[in-house]
């Protein structure tokens, strides 16, 4: 049996999802396991999921996957480099994941793999620092940055329709292998149909994760068009006893009066606010009276709406620089079915890495452990109060991962 690894973040689970997990089987044999490391309920891009992680996970399993384990807050909610870092941390840790697979849109791992190595090489930092230091460049975000760097070694013009976020993910899941010395194959699917952040488009099977959930959030039925049958049906369930959607909205005013109670300083450290977006969010926070009118204020070509918002929330939930040090030091189970137990008894076999099989049972590990999974049990508590029927506060320490028979 071969076991591959999807990072994830099934938001919601949908087609495209089903696609690649087909195509998995598919490509590598019948019998591969499937295991998703699955993004916690604050995602890549500084949102909250739609549905509580628990949800999303019962819909990959009744969908085809075969385990479901966490990708925890605030490495769920980084940027696209230490996202790709902590999701390989896990597969690599779990001792027993043969492929990583991800989706992209350029479907050629060999050219993936080779612009990675370049962005790997000294010669590209060195021209990054430079570009970085430029004062006629301040204004460029990190993105178009790289995408100089990038275009001026790797010896052949690389089109600005490349740098899509699941090109870029996928670079990034490279060189997290290479890092970790990894004996993991790096293997892409080419991706189908809308990319990550488009818009409706009735002529495609595949709808984009952003066009679905704002059909969802807007009680548009056609959603479910473009999500499977199995999956449609756990998330209709949730969504009739007020588990689904998620509103941020109704953390506003908490998020805005905490901006507003802090103070400018030069010495706070907050992952991902740092360069002065700390100090320009809190004094925007006098202008700004709800989250979205926050993120486009202090909107810039240096300052991305993914990077706002996830500044915005690792300074309401007060993460460091140093929390994140580390990379995940613990994963835990979400769902699984008979062959997701079968690969969990296989890495507790093959493994040291805590894999937590229930929630509250995260004190009998050391001190790292206990120190991230009370940090992403705040945020999970917090995620609670943006749902039509609030969780309780200690949802995510009561929970008994799904299990299908």
């Amino acid at each position: 049996m071969k076991i591959a690894a999807i990072i994830a973040e099934y938001n919601p689970f949908h087609l495209g999802h089903k696609y690649q997990v087909d195509a998995i089987r598919e490509q590598l044999g019948d019998d591969t396991a499937i295991v998703a490391i699955m993004s916690g309920n604050f995602t890549q891009r500084g949102e909250l999921a739609i549905a509580d992680k628990t949800v999303r996970a019962r819909a990959a399993i009744d969908s085809g996957v075969n385990l479901v384990l966490e990708l925890p807050f605030p490495f769920s909610m980084s940027s696209a480099e230490l996202f790709a870092q902590s999701g390989v941390r896990i597969a690599n840790a779990l001792g027993v994941v043969d492929y990583l697979v991800f989706g992209s849109e350029c479907g050629d791992i060999d050219e993936l793999a080779s612009i990675a190595e370049v962005m790997m090489s000294v010669e590209y930092s060195l021209m990054l620092d430079s570009l970085s230091s430029d004062p006629l460049l301040k204004e460029f975000g990190y993105p178009e940055l790289c995408s100089i760097a990038l275009n001026n070694i790797y010896g052949k013009e690389v089109s600005r329709d490349f740098y899509s976020p699941n090109n870029i993910l996928a670079i990034e899941y490279i060189k997290a292998l290479k890092k970790e010395n990894s004996g993991i194959i790096a293997y892409t699917i080419k991706r189908k149909g809308a990319g990550y952040l488009d818009s409706h488009n009735d002529d495609l099977q595949f709808q984009s994760a952003t066009s679905i959930r704002s059909a969802i959030i807007g009680k548009q039925h056609s959603a479910f068009d473009y999500i499977p049958k199995n999956a449609k049906e756990v998330f209709v369930e949730a969504i009739l006893e007020g588990k689904m959607p998620s509103n941020s909205a109704r953390l506003d005013l908490a998020v805005i009066s905490s901006l507003r109670l802090n103070s400018p300083s030069d010495w706070v450290d907050i992952h991902d606010a740092g360069g002065g977006l700390y100090n320009r969010l809190c004094d925007i926070s006098a202008e700004a009276t709800s989250i979205s009118d926050l993120v486009s204020l202090a909107e810039t070509k240096k300052y991305t709406k993914a990077r706002i918002r996830r500044a915005i929330w690792n300074t309401y939930f007060g993460v460091t620089s140093s929390d994140v040090k580390g990379l995940p030091r613990y994963t835990q189970v979400l769902a699984m079915d008979t062959v997701g137990q079968t690969v969990l008894r296989e890495i507790k076999k093959m493994s040291d890495f805590p894999v937590i099989t229930k929630p509250s049972s995260f004190r009998d590990y050391d001190f790292d452990v206990i120190s991230q999974k009370e940090l992403s049990n705040k945020a999970d508590s917090v995620y609670a109060l943006t749902l039509d029927v609030p969780n309780s506060g200690r949802f995510a320490l009561k929970f008994t991962p799904y299990v299908k028979r």
